[in-house]
């Protein structure tokens, strides 16, 4: 029988046998030639401070020292854009421009006008003003033959960039800027554009976003603090209040900044960081491809979620504890939203007959039918709250069809305009809430996709008191729904 002797190495030479191992491998390493297969990969020579990088066979690596200067130097990135709103990453702001400190310099959209601009009015002149600057990080060019002339901004140093840019103050965000210069076009218009653009963001990432916490009107006083002679349009604070309102439900706590203060920032001559921003230029929106006579032509043409105006109608709708019953009926909703006395307005006899047609589909038990005329005595909450539960909508060309967006999908709303005349401002809000939208002209109707193309003759336009309908070319179309739905 063998007998088996076992034998010990001894623990010095173990250890000798290691040391040697060791250094083999540090003085082969950085060659790209020693390789310890048990060691763990945070000691591969790729990932040691003050090497070369250069890891042959598991690809590279930049360990060099102004690796680590550029990834302490925050530089912007735009993360999600449509023409006219942009969601961006460590946004510099000074003395008026929006400033972009990239290595990436074509990567930023092209060209500018779509991204920020000083006036919506382009009769305005710049004045030497640039609204974007872009500050590009890269080295001396290569040849004689390359100038600065034509390079996407201006050319900076990475030094140069860090000394100029890394002490700069840091403002609150996310922070929601509106770079417009007048408030009716807040709600429908550019804050619509952001939503859907920041809405696109989350959908396409996965991302729970957080609410913004600043909303800047940088061209906009608040009203009280408005100069003296200045244009009410000046002010982002409607009269009636409603931008103010419609804001703090969507963003509760949230604060508002206004010109003055980024007027102080000028005069202070300080460089100023955005970490994350969303920039809404209506003038932008409207140099896009798909403007369509609107500024979120091309924002709303972006994929989101189904329920990306759920989330802004509950926000409106919370806590809501008015005289308005939130509930489902039994019954499809019918409402004339009418504007008669607005100076908008269907002839007397039309409006007559409209009113009497469609009370009828009440008596006749098809629907629970509402004519309503709202106003500023009528609480935006209260207001909000009766369109919620609306099923099929009827109303005149004008801002009281900014209101479809809380409307539930799969609602109907009935838009009345001269018969000349096709105005396309809220058909496409009714299309991205997933309303469907009629446009009646006289004795015809159109869905949008059909309707002829945007146009309104004669001196008054659209604001005209003598808008005429046939009262049966809705109601008829209402009572096909209503068997064809309900």
């Amino acid at each position: 029988m063998a007998v088996i002797t076992s034998y010990r190495i001894p623990p010095r030479l173990l250890t000798a046998y290691a040391a040697a191992a060791l250094v083999l491998y540090f003085i082969l390493g950085p060659l790209g030639l020693g390789h310890i297969p048990f060691l763990p990969d945070r000691l591969t020579p790729g990932s040691w401070s003050g090497g070369d990088g250069n890891t042959r066979d598991g690809g590279i690596r930049s360990t060099d020292l102004s690796t680590q200067k550029f990834l302490g130097l925050k530089t912007t990135k735009i993360v999600n854009y449509a023409p006219g709103y942009t969601v961006i990453e460590n946004l510099y702001w000074y003395n008026y421009s929006y400033i972009f400190v990239t290595d990436q310099p074509w990567q930023i959209p092209r060209p500018h006008d779509q991204l920020l601009n000083m006036h919506v009015d382009t009769r305005i002149p710049k004045q030497g003003h640039e609204e974007v600057k872009v500050y590009a990080i890269r080295n001396p060019a290569v040849s004689p033959e390359v100038h600065e002339d034509g390079q996407i901004g201006s050319t900076i140093s990475l030094d140069d960039a860090v000394d100029m840019f890394s002490g700069a103050t840091v403002l609150q965000s996310p922070m929601l800027i509106n770079n417009d210069d007048n408030y009716y076009h807040w709600i429908g218009e550019t804050f619509l554009g952001a939503w859907r653009v920041w809405s696109n963001y989350a959908w396409r990432t996965g991302l729970t976003l957080p609410n913004f916490k600043v909303v800047a009107f940088t061209k906009q006083w608040h009203r009280a603090e408005a100069p003296a002679g200045a244009n009410g349009a000046t002010w982002w604070e409607d009269t009636p209040g409603a931008n103010r309102w419609f804001t703090t439900k969507f963003f509760p706590g949230v604060e508002f900044e206004s010109k003055s203060t980024w007027q102080k920032r000028a005069e202070s001559q300080e460089i100023y960081l955005i970490p994350l921003a969303v920039t809404a230029d209506r003038r932008g929106g409207h140099n896009g491809p798909s403007h369509g006579w609107k500024p979120w032509g091309d924002a709303l043409r972006l994929p989101v979620s189904r329920d990306w105006l759920v989330n802004l109608r509950s926000r409106v709708l919370a806590g809501y504890n008015g005289p308005i019953t939130l509930k489902k009926s039994a019954k499809p909703k019918v409402m004339y939203l009418e504007r008669q006395g607005s100076g908008r307005e269907l002839v007397p006899e039309d409006h007559a007959a409209l009113v009497k047609e469609i009370e009828r589909l009440g008596d006749e038990g098809l629907a629970e039918v509402t004519i309503e005329a709202f106003s500023s005595a009528i609480p935006f909450a209260d207001q909000v709250a009766k369109i919620s539960t609306v099923d099929i909508l009827v109303s005149v060309h004008g801002n009281g069809l900014t209101h479809t967006l809380w409307m539930n999908p799969g609602a109907s709303v009935f838009e009345l305009q001269p018969a000349e005349c096709t105005v396309t401002d809220y058909s496409p809000l009714a299309i991205a809430a997933g309303v469907q939208h009629y446009l009646v002209h006289e004795t015809s109707f159109c869905i949008p996709e059909e309707c002829p193309g945007r146009g309104c003759p004669g001196p008054r336009g659209i604001n005209r008191n003598d808008i005429r309908v046939t009262a049966t070319v809705v109601t008829d179309q209402i009572r096909r729904i209503i068997r064809n739905k309900y």
